[in-house]
């Protein structure tokens, strides 16, 4: 019995003794503390084994080169242009990018509130640039693996995580650094520019999806409408509005052919899957719909009514859509000129 306590003590001393002198300084011990500190929303603690500061500057510069070489190619002249504009906006987005962090952190939630950072005069909604960087819809996986140069002092951690606007996984490399007390701390993502642009391309393909999709429901439609239009003029170039028949017959066309079908336009763009970068113009064509549908029925109000402020009221509503189908239609064209 004296044996085994001894062996007790001395395997129980060797294991507080590797977990103390060895274990606490090494990467792994490290990771498992960030994601402790997540989890009890430790902020002390995450701040211990994540040097933040720097992970965001060099966040901030992978995202900004992110969000411009994922546009068309441009040359040197114009990429270096618009890098030197947009380094005016590093120090609010660095704000913002730490605020959202440390709500995180805290609370456990990305921020979904409209809060602004405000530094030199130029406001940045938080929200926005946690969409704009993908992590909004960014969640977290696995470890995948740890590599780590003792001699340099760092360490790379895959980190696999599952984009959700991309619906694919992506390993995201977090480089550690061991500080002079032994502490392996989380410095910086050193593949976030490729994580950016793999998350702006899968947008690309997901907007020119929708662009595709739409474009067959519109032109599907217009043919309904364009076949419409034409009853419509042939009824008044062979009756008369002061005719009964003549004005009942273009009330039954707007209504159960004309209106009929931008109902059911609106019905088949609400059904079709829409990306975050086409929602302004989705709400665009859907209110064009809206507009329409009005539009129909203040005509065919005014084949009962007969007021002048009715069909006044009508044709507003067609002119305002016939603007914005303008609007759409430049849309359209600038996002397929993107995905050339």
């Amino acid at each position: 019995m004296l044996l085994a306590a001894v062996i007790l003590l001395f395997v129980a001393t060797a294991a507080s003794v590797w977990y103390f002198s060895y274990y606490t300084k090494t990467p792994d011990y490290s990771i498992r503390m960030i994601q402790s500190a997540v989890t009890k929303h430790d902020m002390a603690r995450f701040q211990k084994y994540v040097d933040l500061d720097h992970l965001l500057n060099t966040s901030c510069d992978a995202l900004m080169d992110g969000l411009i070489d994922s546009e068309r190619p441009l040359s040197e002249e114009a990429r270096v242009a618009v890098s030197g504009f947009s380094k005016m906006f590093k120090a609010p987005l660095v704000m913002s990018f730490k605020g959202i962090i440390n709500h995180y952190v805290e609370s456990g939630e990305w921020t979904n509130d409209a809060s602004k950072s405000v530094d030199q005069g130029i406001p940045i909604d938080s929200d926005v640039v946690l969409s704009k960087s993908g992590l909004k819809q960014t969640v977290f996986q696995k470890i995948d693996y740890v590599g780590v140069d003792k001699d340099a002092g760092i360490a790379t951690v895959g980190v696999r995580v599952f984009q959700q606007e991309a619906d694919e996984e992506f390993v995201l490399e977090v480089q550690f650094v061991r500080t002079d007390a032994g502490i392996w701390r989380a410095s910086e993502i050193t593949n976030f520019h490729e994580f950016v642009v793999f998350v702006m391309k899968a947008r690309r393909e997901h907007l020119a999806e929708y662009v595709d999709a739409t474009a067959a429901i519109v032109a599907q439609h217009d043919q309904v409408v364009r076949a419409a239009d034409k009853k419509l003029a042939d009824v008044l170039r062979s009756g008369s509005l002061g005719n009964n028949s003549t004005r009942q017959a273009l009330k039954d066309i707007m209504l159960n052919e004309i209106m009929a079908d931008w109902n059911q336009r609106k019905e088949d763009l609400s059904a079709v899957d829409v990306p975050p970068s086409a929602q302004s113009l989705h709400r665009l064509r859907l209110h064009i719909c809206d507009l329409r549908i009005a539009y129909a029925k203040g005509y065919a109000a005014w084949m009962d009514d007969k007021q002048a402020v009715t069909i006044r009221d009508a044709n507003e509503k067609l002119k305002e859509a016939k603007t914005l189908e303008h609007e759409d239609a430049v849309l359209v064209q600038q996002m397929r000129a993107k995905n050339n």
